[in-house]
């Protein structure tokens, strides 16, 4: 697997103590036009992929499995293979003083059936929804709402930085061809 870039240090990060581990899972869904399965998120008006944080008792694809229910709505999940990684030193998403090292893992993956979304509480209040979108308008929404005042809060400052560091990255790779 390779990195997708240099490791992500969250402007303005102080850490107080011990920085916890979390590891998180992504994935990459392309279709025949080349299009990337994102999440779009009304309340933020961003892009983002698909995934989220492992539980204890999960392994890391049943984790995958279980937040593409969630976000966006996949019923039957082929997960193809690991593709990359990012790392970010963040504070958590939820307004607290604690330091993360995360490590997520993005990997191709195919959805044969889609269903409903399971969206959690706070899923619904981003007004997270599944949307196919090119890379480069992907990048280019991200890139317009990176510096906004509500990705500048605490926890938010690298989730941007992250995906389109991804999304660049994707356009030196060609991911299409294993899912023919």
């Amino acid at each position: 697997m390779i990195p997708f870039g240099t490791m992500i240090v969250e402007e303005g990060l102080v850490s107080k103590g011990s920085i916890r581990n979390r590891n998180t899972v992504r994935a990459i869904i392309i279709n025949d036009n080349k299009e990337l399965l994102m999440v779009y998120s009304k309340l933020f008006d961003d892009y983002t992929f698909p995934g989220g944080g492992i539980m204890d008792h999960e392994t890391y694809e049943e984790a995958l499995i279980r937040e593409l229910k969630e976000e966006i709505g996949a019923d039957q999940v082929e997960i193809i293979k690991p593709c990359g990684t990012t790392k970010e030193m963040r504070y958590g998403i939820k307004g607290s003083d604690h330091v993360y090292m995360q490590t997520s893992i993005y990997y191709l993956c195919h959805i044969h059936l889609f269903g409903s979304q399971d969206l959690q509480k706070r899923e619904v209040v981003h007004g997270l929804e599944p949307r196919w979108i090119s890379r480069e308008e992907a990048m280019k929404q991200n890139s317009k709402v990176m510096k906004d005042e509500r990705h500048q809060t605490k926890g938010l400052k690298t989730v941007l930085i992250r995906e389109n560091m991804v999304l660049n990255k994707l356009k030196e790779i060609d991911l299409c061809v294993n899912l023919k």
